[in-house]
């Protein structure tokens, strides 16, 4: 089945249960992507994701016509939950969608007004039964049983799991059927193109009646005989629950926020971004201010830097955890942002006693920095940090194609030492309530005064991108932004102009200056070509955030920077109704691409914005 939706202006939605799974669809819900499914499950929580419900296909009968009820569509509201609208001749039908926060477990609910005709419902679920990554080459196997409303099934390839699915008061007729897909995104972008879903039967209703009629699909048996109503009032309520201020902008922001926050072992983890991505050490560093401590999240905060203090190894802060594999280590800045995330949650909440109490493993990463660990990463004879060997791709610039860095960034990338600088002052701070070291004011004072010799290039006017590559990138822009800034105000007041200029584009930063003969302005095409995009010109959301607190701190207005954070605010019902992407264009118009919703994305915004609504 082919569909004529423009991918990239039409408007999906997306819930999630706090556990990694989601559904996220379509506003006109027609897949156009294998990731589009009403419910996706996290098998190993909360990453290695699988597709359980595709989609369902309803149909009621009127005085004997039948009418497809998704051509029917009257309104969509996306708030705290999904709810569709139908009108068919005098009857109204309310579908109201919630993802059960916490569980496994997807509910809809069929509110009915019917003024006494004789209606008919008849539902049929699609049924993908693989990982969200990839479609199906052949029919999904499964093994069904059916009593009364309920039905219950076990797939072949994970017989460990039993899916519930129930419509209340209706009758499950048992015809299996294959149906195929044709996913418009995976041929735009070289990804999945094809699929093959099993519907199994149809739940029928012989005559409906004005009332509510519960449809639950569960892989928690003991929540499977739970009423839809009962899972949209609770997650309504929590979902209020989470910003109960006027604002509707911050309410948004704080509803995608609750998106990425995930259960992982009994601890929290952050998702990085929606669809396709699991929890990343750097990107749920970042995000840690926006997501949890400006709204007050606190004790999910300590959590989530609990995850990853538990997993340093050698030093390093994880990189990605994996589906299935052990986690993954290749990250030179996230044991440096690991501190920053520390210092910010002390600076939120006083909380001296949770500081203490992982000082010393904080400490782990500052000796093996100094004295050298994997990915020949270590300080330097002029005190900065060196990183990087072979093809290692270890900075946020780590696209590899056949093997090969596409943005090598080996020696001493800027913001690397500009994160190293601030994390030896955090740790000096840590220091004066714990044992008193000196050594990180030392080894910081000469950081300091190595950094600029290093990276200051006079006739460009700008911070180099590395201590041999002159490349005008964003990434100078933490030498200025961070807590403990290693460059003085006088050379940010000389290359902010140049960002500005180059680099800015409303919708974030442009990873590379449009002047480079590298420079790549549309993200488009097969993986190996917007691999290529990635960081050779995309635009990033994320790096609003350094760059407006770059810019405060060059004394501009509270009014000018929301001017500068408003295209960004803008942009949040795009795609995804309430998100913000990963990524733009580097070219004009800035189309949203990558991740429908990215973590660090909605963090910088939603930090920004409110802290400069505080500012009045």
């Amino acid at each position: 089945m082919k569909n004529n939706l423009d991918i990239f202006n039409t408007k999906e939605w997306l819930l999630t249960n706090g556990l990694g799974g989601y559904s996220y669809m379509s506003l006109p819900l027609i897949n156009t992507s294998c990731y589009q499914s009403l419910m996706c499950v996290a098998l190993h929580t909360p990453v290695d994701r699988y597709s359980v419900l595709e989609n369902v296909n309803e149909e009621v009968i009127i005085d004997n016509n039948t009418y497809l009820l998704n051509e029917h569509i009257v309104s969509v509201d996306v708030e705290d939950i999904v709810t569709y609208t139908y009108q068919i001749k005098n009857i109204s039908i309310k579908k109201e969608i919630a993802y059960a926060y916490g569980q496994n477990t997807l509910a809809i609910s069929y509110h009915i007004t019917n003024p006494g005709k004789k209606l008919q419902l008849f539902v049929s679920p699609e049924l993908a039964l693989r990982s969200h990554h990839e479609g199906n080459r052949h029919k999904p196997e499964c093994m069904v049983t059916s009593y009364k409303d309920t039905i219950n099934i076990i797939p072949l390839k994970h017989k460990e799991l039993c899916i519930s699915m129930s419509l209340e008061d209706s009758t499950f007729i048992q015809k299996e059927t294959c149906k195929s897909y044709h996913y418009d995104f995976g041929e735009l972008t070289g990804g999945t193109v094809s699929d093959k879903v099993i519907i199994p039967g149809t739940f029928h209703i012989s005559n409906m009646e004005s009332r509510s009629y519960s449809f639950i699909c569960s892989l928690d048996l003991e929540n499977s005989a739970l009423n839809a109503n009962t899972i949209i009032f609770n997650e309504k309520r929590r979902i209020n629950s989470l910003y109960l201020g006027n604002d509707r902008l911050l309410k948004q922001l704080y509803k995608a926020s609750d998106q990425f926050i995930v259960k992982r072992g009994d601890s929290h983890s952050i998702i990085a971004g929606y669809p396709w991505f699991n929890d990343w050490g750097r990107d749920t560093l970042i995000s840690l201010e926006g997501l949890t401590l400006c709204t007050g999240r606190f004790n999910d905060a300590k959590d989530i830097l609990l995850t990853f203090v538990h997993h340093l190894k050698d030093g390093l802060c994880v990189n990605m955890f994996t589906d299935q594999e052990p986690p993954l280590y290749n990250t030179v800045d996230g044991s440096l942002w690991l501190i920053h995330a520390c210092y910010q949650y002390l600076l939120y909440t006083n909380d001296f006693a949770f500081i203490q109490s992982i000082y010393p493993a904080l400490k782990t990463i500052i000796s093996h920095y100094v004295t050298g660990t994997k990915h020949n990463i270590h300080m330097s004879d002029d005190f900065l940090l060196f990183a990087g060997s072979g093809e290692d791709q270890i900075t946020w610039m780590d696209v590899r194609i056949h093997g090969k860095a596409v943005t090598p960034r080996h020696g001493k990338p800027v913001e690397v030492n500009a994160l190293w600088y601030n994390a030896l002052k955090i740790m000096n701070v840590f220091a004066g309530f714990t044992d008193n070291d000196p050594s990180y004011d030392i080894i910081a004072i000469k950081v300091k005064e190595n950094f600029v010799k290093v990276f200051f290039d006079e006739q460009l006017g700008y911070l180099k991108d590395t201590d041999t590559d002159p490349t005008l990138r964003p990434n100078q822009l933490y030498a200025f932004s961070l807590p403990f800034p290693v460059a003085n105000i006088s050379i940010a007041r000389r290359a902010f102009p140049i960002i500005t200029e180059k680099l800015y584009v409303g919708r974030g930063l442009r990873s590379l200056t449009p002047d480079d003969p590298q420079y790549i302005g549309t993200y488009l095409g097969p993986l190996e070509s917007r691999d290529y995009a990635y960081h050779q010109g995309t635009s990033w959301g994320y790096l609003i955030g350094p760059y407006i607190r770059t810019f405060l701190k060059l004394n501009h207005s509270r009014e000018e920077a929301l001017k500068l954070l408003d295209p960004l605010l803008q942009s949040i019902n795009e795609q995804l109704i309430g998100g913000i992407n990963e990524i733009y264009d580097g070219d004009a118009p800035h189309t949203g691409k990558g991740c429908v919703n990215q973590a660090w994305s909605v963090a910088e915004v939603l930090c920004l914005y409110q802290s400069l609504n505080k500012m009045q």
